[in-house]
């Protein structure tokens, strides 16, 4: 059984495991891992990842930059030609046709300026969906499915639910939308378990094949199911999906 990182509670945690949880923000338990720190010898997966996202999108702000830099030096070079030029001795004639061949000159410059910021703009997006959706689409679906071999089976119906938000402060976190496509207030763990919940997906959900248990409140065949909280494990959800599909 995986290990959670953040608990809001130690309750149901293996005592031996407890005295590895310290208490954070919010009141919630983070796990103490090693691997996880800038610089790490065999750093997690996950956050080498975002650490090469990182890293690329510096690389690209920076390209981005000198590029920026670079076309406006030929840009003002350019107007510095041409008042040159318009110092000495055009021929009135012949001003509107240079009049002309500096403005599209001056637009074509612009135009590529505007397309490799664009390119680059293009790139970060690109790095910032893959950490922020398709990274953790695999992660719920990883953690969810009865076998892995199902897990592609749930990516097309958790990505459209991920959504990459760049906050105020700049920083880019990943937002779960509801099933119309608006950002909602849900957690990745609300998420989870809600496909877990989902009867459509009961047959390939982890624990699908178990029978009685925690989230039906009790033994033997009476009352109604009850329903797991936000804090209970998805296997929980699972159970109570089953219950709920057979009439309890």
């Amino acid at each position: 059984m995986a290990v959670k990182a953040v608990v809001t509670s130690l309750e149901g945690i293996p005592e031996a495991l407890q005295a590895e949880y310290a208490p954070g923000e919010g009141g919630k338990f983070y796990l103490n891992l090693e691997g996880l720190e800038a610089g790490a010898a065999d750093p997690h997966p996950a956050v080498g990842e975002l650490a090469r996202a990182k890293r690329r999108e510096a690389e690209g702000k920076t390209k981005a930059e000198a590029k920026a830099q670079e076309l406006a030096a030929k840009l003002e070079a350019t107007i510095l030609e041409k008042e040159n030029l318009l110092k000495g001795t055009v021929p009135k004639d012949n001003f509107a046709a240079l009049e002309a061949s500096y403005k599209e000159r001056s637009e074509r410059e612009k135009g590529e300026l505007k397309a490799s910021l664009e390119g680059e703009i293009s790139k970060l997006s690109g790095s910032l969906k893959t950490v922020l959706v398709d990274n953790v689409a695999m992660s719920i679906a990883s953690s969810i499915a009865a076998d892995k071999v199902q897990i592609p089976v749930f990516l097309p119906h958790i990505a459209p639910r991920l959504a990459v938000e760049i906050g105020a402060d700049g920083k880019a976190t990943t937002r779960v939308l509801d099933r119309e496509g608006k950002p909602s207030a849900s957690t990745i763990e609300h998420l989870a378990k809600e496909f877990v919940a989902n009867p459509m997906f009961a047959p390939l959900v982890l624990g699908s094949k178990a029978t009685g248990g925690g989230a039906s409140g009790g033994s033997g065949g009476g009352g109604a199911p009850q329903k797991p909280g936000l804090n209970d494990p998805p296997s929980a959800w699972a159970a109570y999906a089953k219950a709920k599909r057979t009439g309890g």
